[in-house]
């Protein structure tokens, strides 16, 4: 099984996570500068480059300026691809819920919204010093607390039908959303807890205060 770490551009992203096992490592316009200053040589560097040349690295794409697709979407839709669905584990994702712009912040999280994305919705790992975010269809999931994060929420980006949360501070049972939903600050009882829903799609977020 594969695991897939792209770096976009946002600054100071966690990179913590090239310590585990990764498989492909590419860097999306700014984040392939970044992870050369920190010592990683990604596989690719892609992007438009505006706001920074790319590394010296084997495999460039260069994107022209003027394009429909953001710097991350055009990545993820050059190297997804390139391998089977059922052997990608994990596509992590650094540097895309961090940075200072607001458009660019909803233009990653909305790619859970793309039907070009949505085989791969659920391998989806957006991660940061603070916030982790991950996407979720229709089934029964179970997910595990990340140590660091104090805080779980449940972010319907659709209407929910059916939404059950278990082995929380504030569980739910098969519960109707007719429109999209913010359920924030919830807290895991253990160190892991289950969810389902009949339909929707659902943003699972771990997150901390910036100051604990």
């Amino acid at each position: 099984m594969f695991t897939l770490i792209f770096c976009a551009g946002a600054p100071n992203p966690n990179l913590s996570y090239l310590n585990q096992h990764y498989d492909l490592l590419i860097g999306v316009d700014a984040g392939a500068q970044t992870l050369q200053q920190h010592g990683h040589i990604p596989d690719w560097a892609i992007g438009d480059f505006d706001s920074a040349p790319p590394p010296k690295v084997s495999r460039v794409l260069r994107l022209p300026p003027e394009k429909n697709d953001t710097d991350l979407e055009a990545a993820l839709l050059h190297i997804l691809p390139k391998y089977p669905i059922d052997k990608i584990e994990k596509v992590i994702i650094l540097g895309a819920l961090g940075g200072g712009r607001l458009d660019h912040l909803l233009a990653n999280f909305y790619v859970a919204h793309q039907p070009r994305f949505r085989a791969y919705l659920e391998k989806f790992y957006f991660v940061e010093t603070h916030n982790s975010l991950r996407f979720f269809g229709a089934g029964q999931h179970v997910i595990t607390r990340e140590l660091d994060k104090k805080y779980l929420s449940f972010i319907g980006l659709t209407p929910l039908r059916a939404l059950s949360l278990h082995q929380v501070k504030y569980p739910l049972n098969q519960q109707d959303y007719h429109q999209a939903i913010a359920l924030i600050s919830n807290e895991f009882l253990s160190d892991s807890m289950n969810f389902s829903l009949q339909s929707g799609i659902l943003a699972v977020i771990q997150s901390a205060d910036a100051f604990t």
